[in-house]
């Protein structure tokens, strides 16, 4: 999420709006919030103002100025604009894809886990509300649902899977979830009720057994929990994918992990084999998680033909393309969020950037082996 900051003036509570750069009819102002550097005394009826200069007093209406990088903001992008003067995008005009943080809090405790579980704010359904309220459906391909654990907040996963169901219904939806909740079937029987007919479940497993997946998950029995809840889905008729974060922990099991997902889950939809985004608690425990992709080139490509020569649909997610065998570059996808993904310096020289993922730009630590390509 790109996040800007400036000074509040008469900011009274969070306020979401859709940004315009240049003036409109008093009427649609309501929603609006102007972008400008000049901004005088006859701006007025924007559900806020900002500006890149400093401004002492306004005589009405809320305002948030010198804020640096005004410049990011552009027409049709929707943004939270808080008390403290810190300005969140929501979503960017520019993309057909947006993310619902639905809920910070969460039921694992993963030694990896890029945003560590929090108390959720008051009024975060409120605002997830007002922002999709403000989004065009057709503007849209991609929703994802995500946290902290999704099902964890049940009544408000509910009702915004309803809410996708009547008014995006043309948008392919992802469900980032563990899965441990649908271990109870009446509960995972709740979670599909809306009949979102373009729903996928985001499951992550990351090893072939209990002992491995519950030390990673931080949680006793959790292994048991998510692959009954994946079971359980399937009774459901519903589709999933199956996602394996690779670490130093599990990166020599990588194709036994793909065995026991083609012997055990052979009806998943799609599995993907992740590069993990070092950020969060995997900051906090680098020293234990960190591993080289070039470390583990051998493993993934035996992991990923295994599946793929068995007919199960694999990709690769977050792995830039020179740090994979050639042969594994048509499993390869631009998987990396647009506010997260960057390139490094290198990369400009590199013949194959345009077909390449990139990396996370929120990562504290890259490979040492990202080189550009010539081919």
């Amino acid at each position: 999420m790109i996040n800007l900051t400036g000074i509040a003036l008469n900011v009274q509570y969070p306020i979401v709006g859709i940004v315009t750069t240049t003036p409109v009819n008093l009427f649609m102002r309501s929603e609006r919030i102007f972008v400008s550097a000049k901004i005088n005394s006859s701006v007025f009826g924007y559900a806020c103002c900002i500006t890149n200069q400093d401004v002492v007093a306004i005589p009405r209406g809320s305002l948030v100025h010198s804020v640096l990088e005004m410049e990011t903001l552009t027409d049709g992008d929707i943004i939270l604009v808080t008390t403290g003067g810190r300005i969140n995008v929501m979503y960017q005009s520019c993309n057909a894809d947006h993310t619902v943080f639905i809920t910070n809090r969460c039921n694992s405790r993963c030694i990896m886990c890029p945003q560590p579980p929090s108390n959720d704010p008051p009024d975060l359904q409120d605002i997830n509300q007002k922002v999709l309220s403000l989004i065009k459906a057709e503007s849209l391909q991609h929703i994802g649902i995500t946290g902290g654990e999704p099902t964890v907040v049940l009544d408000q996963l509910c009702q915004t899977l309803a809410y996708l169901n009547s008014n995006f219904p043309n948008a392919f939806i992802s469900l980032l979830t563990n899965g441990r909740r649908l271990s109870d079937f009446d509960l995972a029987r709740q979670v599909v009720a809306a009949k979102n007919k373009k729903l996928l479940f985001c499951i992550p497993l990351y090893a072939d057994n209990d002992v491995q997946h519950d030390a990673i998950v931080g949680v006793p029995g959790a292994f048991a929990d998510t692959i009954q809840g994946i079971y359980n889905l399937y009774r459901l008729g519903r589709r999933m994918e199956v996602r394996v974060v690779v670490m130093r922990q599990n990166f020599t099991r990588l194709t036994a992990i793909a065995e026991f997902i083609y012997r055990n889950l052979p009806f998943v939809a799609h599995v993907a084999l992740m590069g993990m985004e070092y950020t969060g608690e995997a900051e906090e425990h680098l020293d234990d998680l960190w591993i080289d992709p070039k470390e583990y080139t051998q493993q993934l490509y035996e992991a990923v033909w295994h599946l793929h020569r068995r007919g199960m649909n694999v990709s690769i997610y977050n792995i830039p393309l020179c740090l994979l065998k050639e042969t594994l570059w048509q499993f390869s996808r631009d998987s990396i969020s647009e506010w997260k993904k960057n390139y490094l310096e290198q990369c400009n020289s590199c013949t194959v950037k345009e077909k390449c993922g990139g990396v996370f730009d929120t990562s504290v630590v890259q490979s040492q082996n990202i080189l550009p390509l010539f081919l």
